[in-house]
């Protein structure tokens, strides 16, 4: 199944925030010219990946970082052929959970954790949440901004990129808002390509955390992309202890409340220009 990242509305997407794109057999590359530096090539979990590539990208833009974030690990050897090394710094995800949308929703039901289903069944509906779809992208990213972005980053914020993103998937997005008495306490923002959907930004204020907004507005969101179709509803991204980020640890344990497989990807490989054996 192709990744987010190699569709034409993510590169769509990555051209309208200032990146040039590049299409070979299939596989989107995304470049950047940084000034004095020269160009930053990346190639995110391509379904192919092969020497015509790696070596289009190097001879025609001479990259000063060239970095690949491989599907899995069967393109590790030609990665490491090219003297691309493993770092520490991902800029995707590394291991996520995906649910088997293919089930019926008592069997999704059933393989929560006992709080996260309690949460839903009971506790939820005794405290008049409803859930609404909103068309208006900044319903959602002033929510999120407000709410969570500006916590953690109060200076840099990712309101144009996630309104970009809207735009360049438009219909395979949605925004879902958790309401309590008309105020939004709780926003969900979710991508779908390839009959699978993407939990991509989240937020929630005190009061939709305590009333538990959260847990019922992904269960929403779950039941609403199986309506539509989609097969599989991907987390994108849970703590990875090969690449600890300890704030990730708090989400980390609410998604896995929702079960799904837990699925493992190589993490990213760099090569920089003063490391290329001429």
């Amino acid at each position: 199944m192709t990744d987010l990242r190699q569709s034409s509305q993510y590169a769509n997407y990555i051209e309208s925030i200032g990146w040039k794109v590049e299409k070979i057999d299939k596989t989107y590359i995304f470049l950047k010219k940084i000034p004095l530096l020269g160009w930053f090539a990346k190639i995110q979990r391509p379904a192919i990946l092969n020497n015509k590539i790696i070596n289009f990208i190097e001879k025609k833009y001479h990259p000063f970082q060239f970095s690949i974030e491989p599907v899995d690990q069967k393109s590790l050897d030609l990665i490491t052929d090219h003297h691309f090394q493993i770092s520490n710094s991902p800029s995707l995800p590394t291991k996520t959970l995906v649910l088997d949308l293919k089930k019926s929703e008592k069997e999704l039901l059933k393989s929560f954790s006992q709080k996260t289903r309690y949460n839903i069944t009971r506790l939820v509906t005794k405290k008049s949440i409803k859930v609404e779809k909103s068309t208006n992208i900044l319903d959602f990213t002033n929510f999120w901004r407000q709410n969570f972005e500006k916590k953690r980053f109060p200076f840099f914020s990712q309101q144009n990129n996630i309104i970009a993103l809207s735009k360049s998937f438009s219909k395979n997005s949605l925004i879902l808002l958790a309401k309590k008495d008309k105020k939004t306490i709780a926003g969900l923002f979710i991508l779908i390509h390839n009959k699978k959907a993407y939990y991509m930004y989240a937020a929630s204020n005190d009061e939709g955390r305590s009333n538990y907004a959260p847990t019922f507005l992904t269960w929403n969101a779950i039941q609403l992309t199986k309506k539509l179709g989609c097969t599989q509803f991907d987390f994108d991204g849970i703590y990875d202890e090969r690449f600890p980020i300890s704030s990730w640890q708090g989400f980390t344990k609410f998604k896995k409340g929702f079960g799904g497989k837990e699925i493992k990807y190589p993490g990213i490989y760099k090569r920089n220009r003063t490391i290329i054996k001429v």
